[in-house]
């Protein structure tokens, strides 16, 4: 188990962040993410029975993929809506899962305490990067996986946020897409893992509503 101490203006960034996940359906967007997240899911080819930590879970669409594989599954999120919401898709399908309120900057777990570590679109969001990485690499065994699946900055979603940070005041925090940037991740996660993979994807949005309803 992890604790740091906060100061009070990355205090006040972080629930200011989680007031906006929270207020947010994100629940509604990412059912229209989930042929990513199965595509993502299956590249790992995780054996049934490991354990399995998703950082950043929103409502579950990557946890319950795995849930549904027989894994050990846990899911965390800063939002307690949306771990409220996995839980109740993970009831209403029967599936063995535990989702809890936790911060990807301080991971309530003891050490070497998953096979698999992942987080798609969602730990890249935290304020201190390199906790974040610290965490990630500290919950999972000697010899596990841990992988993540984040926007990069050429991308739409990049470019989307560069175009905001014009007419809005400095956050403070790093660009979330840096996770997406190959040397820059490298340099956050390189010397905990013995073999470091990235491979760039392309995903083509679709949704049943107006483009303006996505942004």
């Amino acid at each position: 188990m992890s604790t740091s101490a906060v100061s009070p203006d990355v205090e006040r960034m972080k629930n200011r962040l989680k007031e906006i996940w929270m207020a947010g359906d994100y629940d509604r967007f990412s059912r229209h993410m989930e042929t990513g997240a199965r595509e993502f899911y299956e590249r790992l080819q995780v054996a049934p029975g490991c354990r399995l930590l998703d950082v950043g879970c929103g409502s579950g669409q990557l946890a319950l993929l795995a849930a549904r594989d027989g894994l050990d599954v846990t899911g965390v999120d800063i939002a307690e809506n949306w771990v409220e919401r996995a839980r109740a898709r993970a009831r209403a399908e029967g599936l063995r899962a535990n989702f809890e309120q936790a911060d990807a900057e301080a991971l309530p777990f003891e050490d070497a305490s998953f096979d698999v570590v992942v987080s798609l679109i969602g730990a890249m969001f935290a304020p201190r990067p390199d906790l974040v990485a610290r965490e990630l690499l500290r919950v999972s065994v000697p010899g596990g996986t841990v992988a993540m699946g984040n926007w990069t900055p050429q991308g739409f979603v990049g470019q989307m946020f560069k175009t905001v940070a014009k007419f809005i005041a400095p956050s403070g925090m790093p660009s979330p897409t840096l996770w997406g940037d190959e040397p820059t991740v490298r340099e956050r996660l390189g010397k905990g893992l013995s073999e470091l993979r990235m491979t760039r994807r392309t995903y083509a949005f679709s949704y049943p509503f107006p483009p303006a309803e996505v942004v």
